[in-house]
């Protein structure tokens, strides 16, 4: 029962403190609200792109001897009406540069893309200075640059069809043959379908355009996605904050000690021990409040789905066992409580480092090795995995290990405090 005392008197005298009350709880909560806030309307979910109205002026003509079936202006004008893309760009023929041009100033449409007559011909030829003009609203920004990238990304391909023309032709002469021109827009139609395939691999995506681009995210993929990015975000801070609230509140014993107040409680006929371990009880829920508010927080403001009962519970554990072991350890190893300012500040937020836990959304394999030797770094392990939906069988390791880690230094800690006040 006089563990208890004691440990509520540290809790009291805990409350009372402003800066742990703000470090504990006010500076992860706005820390996370800042980057939440950031992100606007991503955070809400909605990432819709504006629709682009793209209009396209196609002169370019085949030339009477050209090895291809149909002019590549053609290729570049379909890119803009394939049916892969009609939910985000809605494209219109004109006749001419004259009508794109007005069209483009009455903001009718937001980008215009000129085809010369000569494209395909000069193409041929090689001529590399052939300009396909885009004309743009200059209010605009996202349509344009979607425009031209599409067209760039094209013509890149265009040009890989010409070296690898060049490259066929030499090689069937230098075996002594002559190209068949009628196998030409075979081989045409065979690199054009394996670009198409290419731009597909490259973005991961099934649609059937010649031109793959990335459309907009569907909502709900967004939606988890920012779930997902706010809870690595939010593991993060909650485990360097709590490591931080731990090693803090345990500084009381520091303070007391310099009040005189400890040397008076060791006076009375409470034995040490029980002074100690009601000190380290008052951590240990200090660590279990400052967690519960932020966790759940974090799951009504920010949506975050912690994961799996089992999982969420071995995790916060084993955060809870890692995060007093650590504090009981470091605060044994200072003299005052000004030490511990510096060294609070220097050890906690190097091991906070080099356990990716300001990089959660980043994967650095040197932090994920490095993380293998401090207890932020299992802890953050335990939290991604959570995050992820793993079940509790996949956490017992880390679990153990973080059990392990806080009896080992808690165990170390209190044996230093023993000897101190003996």
């Amino acid at each position: 029962m006089k563990i208890f005392e004691i440990a509520l008197k540290d809790l009291i005298r805990s409350t009372r403190s402003l800066f742990l009350i703000g470090m504990a709880f006010a500076a992860p909560l706005l820390i996370t609200a800042l980057i939440y806030f950031s992100f606007g309307s991503i955070a809400s979910g909605d990432l819709s792109m504006p629709n682009i109205s793209v209009g396209v002026v196609d002169m370019d003509v085949l030339p009477a001897d050209s090895p291809l079936d149909a002019p590549l202006g053609e290729n570049i004008r379909s890119m803009f009406f394939d049916k892969s893309v009609q939910s985000w760009i809605r494209a219109s023929d004109y006749p001419n540069e004259t009508t794109a041009r007005a069209a483009v100033n009455a903001q009718e449409i937001g980008v215009a893309v000129i085809i010369p007559a000569t494209f395909t011909e000069e193409y041929l030829i090689g001529k590399k200075d052939t300009v396909i003009t885009i004309l743009q609203d200059p209010t605009l920004s996202i349509g344009p640059t979607v425009a031209r990238d599409m067209v760039t990304s094209l013509l890149d391909g265009v040009a890989g069809g010409g070296v690898a023309f060049k490259v066929l032709n030499e090689r069937i002469e230098a075996n002594g043959q002559v190209l068949d021109p009628a196998t030409i827009p075979t081989f045409f139609e065979q690199y054009s379908s394996w670009y198409a395939d290419f731009q597909r691999a490259m973005f991961h995506s099934p649609e059937t355009a010649v031109l793959v681009v990335r459309s907009p995210a569907e909502k709900n993929d967004a939606g988890n996605n920012v779930q997902s990015m706010m809870g690595m975000i939010m593991s993060g801070q909650l485990i360097f904050f709590s490591f931080f609230t731990g090693a803090y509140a345990m500084m009381s014993i520091l303070q007391e000690s310099e009040e005189g107040t400890l040397a008076r409680l060791f006076t009375t006929p409470t034995n040490r021990t029980t002074i100690l371990a009601g000190k380290f009880l008052a951590v240990l829920f200090t660590v279990i409040a400052q967690g519960a508010v932020l966790l759940t927080a974090g799951r009504y403001l920010f949506n975050i789905h912690w994961g799996e009962t089992g999982s969420f519970l071995l995790s916060f554990m084993g955060q809870m066992f890692a995060s007093v072991g650590l504090a009981v350890l470091l605060v044994s190893f200072v003299k005052s409580s000004k030490q511990a300012g510096f060294v609070f500040g220097g050890a906690l937020t190097t091991l906070g480092m080099i356990s990716g836990l300001f990089t959660t959304n980043i994967q650095i394999a040197a932090f994920d090795l490095m993380g293998n030797f401090t207890p932020q770094g299992w802890v953050l392990k335990a939290w991604k995995l959570s995050l992820a939906g793993q079940p509790a069988s996949e956490l017992v390791i880390p679990f153990l290990v973080l059990m392990t880690m806080g009896i080992v230094m808690f165990a170390i800690g209190a044996a230093m405090f023993r000897r101190r006040f003996t």
